[in-house]
């Protein structure tokens, strides 16, 4: 007995070594993971060789840096810059003001001094703004590297590998995740990286295809410039903010549009990118070459496999674009009629006609038809308006309602008015978002009402519910890498953390998942609710492009580092000398990971004691 308590205590031994070194954890059985150079370290690069990295850039690039907490109040606080501004936000402040200022915090939470910096279009739609972080501003880049040309980027690379300094990349800090910027980093800043917006006709693609269409768009580039430079004579699929830039985290996320049910997603559009890779080099990625890289890119996420400085996207011929609001008005906080108006949409929305898309929130929709009034009322709204005014029973029916439509020459007339009401529906702390699935919407419509009506009585559904299906389900589930379980849903629903909990029990990762370009910083099991099934294939060819893990964006495919989500966040705490107690900083995985080493631990001790007998 003596003799095999002695064989097993350096087997524990080593099984507890392995914990420790995380071996046993997510990525870490396929993915190295790295110990990058901090400012602390001895490695740190000295004046002299960020010196020579400025030296090396283009004559009209500038790095930046380095960064402390209080250069994001002096140099992004409302006495810089106006903070209700998404445009100056993103050109602004060297690199490192972000549209939600919370996001210059880890995971994007609130610190315990207040964050909103005078911004007056913040919407809390739950209790999690009381989750606070106590260390202000302590996510900023060490430097900020503004590029100006490809080269600068890929100098940028180099320098970082050759320091082992992790690397983020920022457009217009959209991110409300945290995933464009981290403490002790070098930010690639792609606000100023000129705009192209060539417009080519008849484009021949390396695949031998010709797309009648197509848009040049650069590194950094928002969807305003695109509509500058299409205007009326063409439709584009773009983000619902004009700010956001339309070759970055949008689109490499999954670019879902209120005009996707018609032309399928942003990652449906793109014909081809150019990638500076994370080791420098730089390479073209489309269905012929590169095609794992490709498929990678559309849906695998921003800031991870490589910095896009240019993709061509297609454009569409053109055409009207009708919007119509509807509201229930005074009735808005009537059981009886919301529970219809929800009705309504879980029974017509898997049908409705493709050509309409749009958003819809406990009482209230905003529908967005890619067609000529004629279509509109014919086609679009017709079915809608007809039960509004003869089913919903209300007396007097739509003069009860509050209801406007306009005709917009174009979208590109359409996406300027949608910043205001767009930046005012998402909180970093309170958004969640989950797919619905159309099956579950068919067959399972009383337990689809049940779930909305549970939410919306408790004040917990968002107001940027998606309408899905149409064109976005068209498309194969291998095509690109966007969650399978988006081209299989019908609505996409946001909710605060407390309608969330109640999302996840009745939609679960093995039924559903989340969408990349709306989750949040606490997503819980986000590599799973993220992508699905294609994760373990993004790992992959993330660890073949790059080896070091230079790219290590929060939430993104390979993440190595901190982590946490609302299962494992305190909420504010009041001590009973009024000081706030904190934030939780341990992910799930984390707490597993302490709890087996208490156990590993304890059975070491247990083991040698009775070796010792």
């Amino acid at each position: 007995m003596i003799t095999r308590r002695t064989q097993i205590l350096p087997f524990l031994i080593q099984v507890i070594i392995a914990i420790q070194a995380g071996g046993f954890l997510d990525d870490a059985n396929a993915y190295k993971m790295n110990s990058y150079t901090t400012r602390s370290s001895s490695a740190w690069p000295g004046t002299g060789d960020w010196l020579e990295l400025t030296r090396n850039l283009s004559s009209e690039a500038e790095l930046f840096g380095p960064f402390g907490p209080s250069d994001y109040e002096e140099q992004c606080g409302p006495d810089e810059i106006d903070v209700n501004d998404p445009f100056e936000i993103a050109m602004a402040g060297e690199g490192i003001c972000m549209q939600h200022p919370s996001c210059a915090n880890q995971f994007c939470l609130k610190s315990d001094t207040g964050d909103n910096y005078g911004r007056t279009n913040d919407k809390d739609i739950g209790n999690f703004g009381d989750v606070y972080f106590n260390n202000k501003n302590d996510d900023l880049p060490a430097y900020s590297l503004m590029a100006k040309t490809e080269l600068d980027i890929v100098k940028g690379m180099e320098f970082a590998n050759k320091h082992n300094i992790q690397v983020m990349v920022k457009s217009s800090g959209h991110s409300y995740s945290g995933a464009s910027t981290a403490k002790d980093s070098l930010l690639i800043w792609l606000a100023h990286y000129p705009h192209d917006s060539t417009i080519i006709q008849n484009y021949t693609t390396q695949c031998g295809d010709v797309e009648p269409a197509v848009i040049t768009v650069n590194a950094g580039q928002n969807f305003q410039s695109i509509a500058d430079a299409v205007g009326d004579d063409y439709h584009f699929v773009s983000a619902s903010e004009p700010t956001i830039s339309a070759s970055g985290g949008w689109i490499q996320g999954n670019g879902l549009s209120y005009t996707s049910r018609h032309y399928g997603l942003g990652v449906d559009n793109v014909v081809d990118f150019r990638v500076v890779l994370p080791s420098g080099v730089i390479t073209v990625a489309n269905r012929c070459s590169n095609a794992d890289l490709f498929w990678a890119l559309r849906g695998g996420g921003g800031g991870t496999f490589g910095v896009v400085t240019q993709m061509h996207y297609k454009l569409h011929p053109p055409t009207p674009i009708v919007h119509s609001h509807f509201s229930l008005g005074k009735y808005s906080n009537n059981s009886t009629y919301v529970s219809k108006f929800l009705r309504y949409w879980i029974d017509n929305a898997p049908t409705m006609d493709t050509r309409l898309g749009g958003k819809f929130s406990t009482n209230s929709v905003d529908l967005y038809f890619a067609g000529n009034s004629f279509a509109a009322e014919n086609f679009g709204f017709k079915e809608f308006k007809d039960w509004v005014q003869y089913d919903l029973d209300i007396e007097g029916g739509l003069e009860f309602y509050n209801s406007s439509t306009t005709v917009y020459d174009s979208w590109s007339k359409v996406l300027p008015l949608l910043e205001e009401n767009t930046v005012a529906a998402w909180s970093t702390e309170a958004t969640f978002a989950r797919l619905v699935p159309e099956d579950m919407v068919t067959s399972m419509s009383y337990s689809t009402l049940g779930l909305l009506e549970s939410l919306a009585f408790s004040d917990s559904l968002g107001s940027m519910n998606m309408f899905l299906g149409g064109k976005i389900n068209e498309v194969d589930d291998m095509e690109t890498s966007v969650n399978p379980a988006l081209r299989e849903s019908t609505f996409l629903l946001t909710s605060n953390e407390y309608g969330y909990r109640k999302l996840r029990k009745e939609l679960p990762n093995d039924l559903t998942g989340t969408s990349k370009n709306h989750h949040g910083g606490l997503e819980p099991e986000w590599r799973t609710s993220i992508w699905g099934e294609h994760y373990a294939d993004l790992l992959e060819i993330k660890q073949r492009v790059d080896p070091m893990r230079i790219l290590n964006c929060y939430q993104s495919v390979g993440y190595d580092g901190d982590e946490v989500d609302y299962d494992n966040v305190a909420f504010r705490m009041t001590a009973p000398t009024g000081t706030p107690i904190g934030l939780i900083r341990t992910s799930a995985a984390a707490a597993s990971l302490i709890t087996l080493r208490f156990i590993m631990t304890i059975l070491i001790v247990g083991v040698t004691f009775a070796t010792t007998c």
